[in-house]
């Protein structure tokens, strides 16, 4: 694969109407150019993605199956600062954490999505949201 060969994210612009989706698919494309220019082979990249999609599912499921501390356990890696993902991640923990009662762990990755100045729009509306409806639970 060179980098020529990776689409535009102006040409999946004009294919998609979410800006969240066109937005992820730039971070894609310019995380595998520069893995590309560092030496990575296009079966690397592919497959990363494919276990990061896999293991930010299985976090999502597990907050509904399973418990807190196993969700976090599949998706506390993804939420670093260098994965494709985090965003996703973050909000996903962030909500494990509100539907579990921590609200110690919700306060956290809350205001790291909060002061996170790449967090998309999309995800830092719902994550007031949660909070707000955390604050009125609070005072009721």
């Amino acid at each position: 694969m060179e980098l020529r060969d990776l689409p535009a994210v102006d040409e999946l612009a004009r294919s998609s109407d979410d800006p969240l989706a066109v937005a992820a698919a730039r971070t894609v494309i310019d995380r595998a150019r520069e893995a590309i220019r560092a030496g990575a082979e296009p079966g690397d990249l592919e497959a990363r993605l494919q276990e990061e999609l896999a293991a930010l599912r299985a976090g999502a499921i597990l907050i509904d199956a399973g418990s807190f501390a196993e969700a976090s356990r599949r998706l506390e890696p993804l939420a670093a600062n260098d994965r494709t993902f985090r965003h996703t991640a973050r909000e996903l923990l962030m909500l494990a954490a509100w539907r579990a009662g921590d609200a110690t762990a919700a306060k956290r990755w809350s205001e790291l999505i909060i002061t996170d100045a790449q967090t998309p729009p999309g995800t830092r509306s719902r994550v007031e949201m949660l909070m707000a409806l955390g604050a009125g639970q609070n005072k009721s």
